[in-house]
């Protein structure tokens, strides 16, 4: 019977870490901007398919750089949760 490969957990935190950095290096960028009537997200972008800014809920923007299939587990978890929020509350409760 074989042994398996031992990986120490420094190292294995090493190589996921370089994953990941490796990962957004070779993502684009996306350029958050406040003015007096509210935000300006703009990405480039150059798929018909893929969609790095949303709006997730009223009010609050999402945007990711990255793999696809990571920003949009994010993106959607982000609407869920927001969803849940909104129909919880109502705005007049929070704001003063």
């Amino acid at each position: 019977m074989t042994q398996p490969f031992y990986v120490s957990p420094e190292q294995l935190m090493k190589d996921r870490a370089d994953f990941a950095r490796k990962g957004i290096a070779r993502g684009r960028s996306v350029a958050v901007i406040q003015y007096h009537d509210g935000v300006l997200f703009v990405a480039e972008n150059p798929s018909r398919a893929l969609h790095k800014i949303s709006e997730i809920y009223d009010r609050i923007g999402f945007a990711a750089v990255g793999r696809y299939n990571e920003f949009e587990n994010l993106r959607i978890a982000g609407v869920r949760l927001a969803d849940m929020r909104g129909y919880s509350y109502d705005r007049k409760d929070v704001t003063g």
